[in-house]
């Protein structure tokens, strides 16, 4: 016997159309966003970034510090996350059951499909580094990060590669190559950001994981574009 539908109350209705920007946020923080980064808009990224980033998923976006390739990939995520909790919440009004809206809004989130993964490469790489200092090993801490990098069903999101702490004998260039072998030979959709141009990303990471990474997701050089960290800067000392 199928249970019967619950009807959806009129307050229990508003109370789900205020939590929309609470949904998102949830989402936000489940990627892995920094509180920071949470606040880019679309509507706030500089022309000449909106003008250059492709249509598709994987692609690299290189370019001078400060000029807000990770603003703008943050504000992407968002775009989606508004986009899924809109059409995930009209499904659910539609459907006329006040159950799963009244657990939403008890949550304060809604599960969405797909779940990106965001990370900052020199923090990850970092905490993996500390954690080689612990109790475990260099391969049991590879295994820890590749469960979380490898799934190919899921957009993997890189920020800041190039940017980590370096030191002799290091593995975390073996550990990015890995990364990008993996989701080269599944295709597994991929954006990135470097302060790095092609020939930084050459000399560190060295020519076969730049060419793998080039081919899955190819690089848009970001050229002639001002520090807006300065600039804002400047703005509150005038």
């Amino acid at each position: 016997m199928e249970r019967a539908l619950e009807p959806i109350p009129e307050e229990l209705l508003k109370a789900f159309q205020d939590q929309r920007p609470a949904f998102v946020e949830a989402y936000l923080r489940a990627v892995g966003i920094a509180p920071h980064e949470r606040t880019a808009r679309w509507d706030h990224v500089p022309d000449l970034i909106k003008k250059s980033l492709p249509k598709q998923w994987s692609f690299g976006l290189c370019g001078g510090f400060g000029i807000g390739k990770t603003f703008a990939v943050s504000a992407m995520v968002r775009r989606i996350a508004e986009r899924a909790t809109e059409e995930h919440m009209t499904r659910l009004i539609e459907a006329g059951n006040a159950q799963p809206i009244r657990r939403a809004v008890e949550e304060q989130g809604i599960y969405l499909r797909p779940w990106p993964s965001w990370i900052n490469w020199p923090e990850s790489t970092a905490k993996a580094r500390a954690q080689l200092f612990n109790r475990y090993t260099a391969g049991e801490v590879e295994t820890w990060i590749l469960d979380t990098l490898l799934d190919p069903g899921r957009l993997l999101i890189l920020d800041d590669i190039g940017a980590e702490a370096v030191t002799a004998q290091d593995w975390v260039g073996q550990l990015l190559a890995r990364v990008i072998d993996e989701r080269h030979r599944h295709q597994g959709a991929t954006c990135w950001t470097s302060n790095l141009d092609a020939k930084g990303l050459v000399d560190r990471y060295g020519p076969r994981t730049f060419s793998r990474l080039q081919d899955l997701a190819p690089i848009v050089q970001l050229t002639k574009m001002p520090d807006l960290r300065l600039q804002n800067s400047h703005r509150k000392a005038s």
